[in-house]
């Protein structure tokens, strides 16, 4: 569009639109202007709204009145007509299609219609946007009842037809109307999609834009228009006004988008780009309001002056635009179709408003002309984007071979610039093969010291696999454990090669009563890795002593004598050694007696703990028994003030119970977020999966590990010992 039209021939050709559309709507309203003149039939209208039921009607209440008083009155909430037919040719009774519901009372017969009835449920099931009926008795009386139930006031524009010009109005000129939205629709469609495909191949945002702009006023003219409501909820019309609401919000978005995405940057200032982008968060964030004036306090006639005021305002802010566009970028290309395309919209609007202002509902569907308008402001701005796409496409061609030229100039700079650097490069050459010598010797003397520390590694590696070989060998082995406890398990994971936690299980008999005694321990030495394994020999070697030589069996006395072996084989007093364990140890002995209830044996159980609790399940309850708050080994200033006394505690189980010893390692594991899993969670595992075989305790318990770890390090050595009586 090089050489657009002027100005004044533009105004021209809008105001001959406008005059020539106007003659001939007021030809048409001429015409219709006597259609209110039969006498072949009678209304009386009562106005008391304290009547809800035909059964409560007072004849006194009526009053006679002609149809076109009648027809320019408003009424509030609820009217009641008495209406008698004499003109058997009379067969269709027309209202105002904005009523909410028109209930028709004969006898005991009910006919329906109006905006907010289902269609299923009219007696003309014709169309939403049809509010007529037929009559249903001649020479007699029947009653109508009109609602308002959305605060709009009662406007009946009734008309009684027959069925020739009733055909004529709502078959013929509906099935007009629905073929040009149909075409309208179509139209609209397939721009959207072309510009929405034009955005997918190009990535342009404004594609984007007019796309959404587009698919926004296909939706609310749509649900104008009736079509919505009519295919897709004609049994809920009560919810169409959503779609109205939402096509509005989408149109608003999509053309305030468009123009951001569509004008030169150099029109926008401060003020304009504000005023646009809060345009768009305005558009969306009024729909909450609409949603709340229209289905939460059921007040459309609020909503309806709301959106008007608010539309109404983001018009004129739209006006004053166009004016600062026409006054100041008139003679950019882009602007000039923005401002014709603008003009036909707004044309057309102000146009079908001005009738519709003037005329009501006589003229037809007047918003026709408004659809016309944008039908115009479409096509211009497709011309647009068109003459956009050809300047992007030159601008892009400039830009291309202004980047082959500077890209020509910077080879031949480069290439003086490789030309002079070849000779330092030649010089350079030299200096890198005398580095290269270097660099070969280095080489090699690393490759040597490397080849020393693999194997200095592979012999450490090889002596603490052979460490855990020995380790693996003192521990008690799985059918050693079974061999005193048919139903067991331990979750065993050094954190290394080989491991500072290390569990106990000795057989011996009471060196008074000479009764078998079972003792089982968990010890969690200090450290992990080799120096952790060798306190770990430490410690197993000096409870076999404690126990075999010593005979000493009671569990208190067993960790008591345990702190000052180790003291003693570490020299700690002398070296200021403070290496330690914690351990929890119990022992396990027969009784004679017979539990009272269940008849299943029982036993005497003896633990002591230092640092460590005991678990265990005592008639399906959980409990737990904790240790002393004092370590095994290592000199502190509590031991050297005071002789160091572990306690013991003793207790019945019986047959079928469980016991648990465990050391920190399961609770102190990090996770993903460097949180612990925590006693508590251990506590709790333990007790809802008591009641499974330990064997698949012990899988439940590995699970909840290796969820929890993921891909994290393992901290510390990890050992958990359950047996069941």
């Amino acid at each position: 569009m090089p050489t657009l039209i002027s100005t004044k021939q533009f105004l021209s050709v809008l105001f001959t639109c406008f005059l020539y559309n106007s003659l001939f709507l007021l030809s048409i309203f001429a015409q219709n202007e006597t259609v209110n003149l039969d006498t072949g039939f009678s209304i009386e209208v009562c106005e008391d709204n304290s009547i809800f039921s035909s059964n409560q009607l007072d004849q006194n209440c009526f009053k006679e009145i002609v149809l076109s008083e009648l027809n320019k009155k408003e009424y509030k909430d609820r009217i009641w007509l008495k209406i008698t037919i004499k003109d058997a040719n009379k067969e269709f009774i027309d209202f105002n299609k904005n009523i909410d519901s028109i209930k028709v009372y004969h006898n005991q017969d009910l006919f329906l219609t109006g905006s907010l009835v289902a269609q299923s449920e009219k007696q003309l099931p014709l169309s939403i946007a049809i509010s007529a009926i037929k009559i249903p008795v001649y020479n007699q009386p029947f009653y109508i009842e009109i609602i308002s139930s959305q605060k709009y006031p009662i406007s009946t524009q009734l008309e009684v037809l027959n069925e020739k010009n009733f055909n004529r109005i709502y078959v013929k000129e509906r099935r007009n109307t629905v073929d040009f939205q149909l075409f309208f629709q179509g139209m609209l469609w397939i721009i959207l999609l072309y510009n929405f495909f034009l955005f997918l191949s190009s990535r342009e945002k404004v594609y984007l834009a007019y796309a959404i702009y587009i698919f926004g006023f296909s939706l609310f003219t749509s649900q104008n228009a009736g079509l919505f409501v009519d295919y897709f909820s004609a049994q809920n019309p009560y919810f169409s006004l959503l779609f109205r609401m939402f096509g509005l919000a989408i149109t608003a978005v999509g053309f305030f988008s468009f123009i951001l995405t569509f004008l030169p940057k150099k029109v926008f200032n401060k003020f304009w780009k504000r005023f646009f982008s809060i345009g768009i968060i305005f558009s969306i964030g009024m729909l909450l309001p609409y949603i709340i004036l229209n289905y939460g306090l059921g007040n459309s006639y609020l909503y309806d002056k709301t959106s008007k005021a608010a539309h109404g305002i983001i018009l004129l802010c739209n006006l004053i635009f166009i004016g600062y566009l026409a006054k100041n970028y008139w003679s950019d290309t882009l602007v000039r179709y923005f401002l014709l395309g603008s003009a036909c919209a707004m044309g057309g609007a102000f146009l079908s408003n001005v009738l519709k202002a003037l005329f009501g509902d006589t003229l037809g569907d007047v918003y026709l002309v408004a659809q016309v308008g944008v039908i115009l402001e479409i096509l211009t701005f497709s011309l647009g984007l068109g003459y956009r796409m050809k300047n992007l496409e030159k601008e892009n061609a400039r830009i291309l071979e202004n980047q082959n030229k500077l890209l020509e100039q910077k080879v031949t700079e480069r290439t003086k610039e490789i030309s002079m650097k070849q000779e330092e490069i030649l010089v350079q050459n030299e200096e890198l093969h005398q580095q290269q010598e270097e660099i070969i010797s280095q080489r090699d003397y690393i490759e040597k010291q490397n080849t020393q520390l693999k194997s200095a590694n592979t012999q450490f590696t090889d002596s603490v696999r052979y460490a855990k070989t020995i380790q693996k060998a003192i521990l008690p082995m799985k059918q050693r454990v079974q061999t005193h406890f048919e139903e067991s398990f331990v979750l065993f994971r050094p954190r290394d090669i080989v491991s500072g936690d290390f569990y106990w299980v000795y057989e011996t008999n009471d060196p008074i009563t000479k009764e078998e005694i079972i003792l089982i321990a968990v010890l969690d030495c200090t450290g992990h890795g080799v120096p952790g394994a060798f306190i770990s020999l430490i410690g197993f070697a000096l409870l076999n002593e404690i126990v075999s030589k010593e005979l000493i069996t009671k569990p208190a006395q067993i960790i008591a004598r345990l702190d000052e072996r180790l003291q003693e084989a570490l020299r700690q007093k002398q070296s200021n050694n403070m290496d330690g364990m914690d351990v929890a140890l119990c022992s396990i002995k027969k009784v004679d007696s017979i539990h009272h209830s269940t008849g299943k044996k029982q036993f005497e159980i003896t633990f002591s703990g230092a640092k460590r609790p005991l678990y265990y399940i005592k008639d399906d309850i959980f409990e737990e028994l904790k240790g002393n708050k004092m370590s095994v080994g290592g000199i502190t200033k509590k031991k050297e003030r005071v002789d160091v006394e572990f306690q013991e505690e003793k207790f019945i189980l019986t047959k079928g119970d469980k016991i648990y010893l465990t050391t920190d390692g399961f609770a102190d594991q990090n996770g993903r977020n460097q949180q612990k899993i925590g006693s508590l969670k251990l506590k709790s595992s333990l007790e809802e999966f008591h009641t499974l075989p330990l064997s698949e305790q012990k899988t439940k318990l590995e699970e909840i590990l290796d969820h929890h770890q993921g891909k994290q390090k393992q901290r510390d050595d990890i050992t958990i010992m359950g047996v069941k009586l």
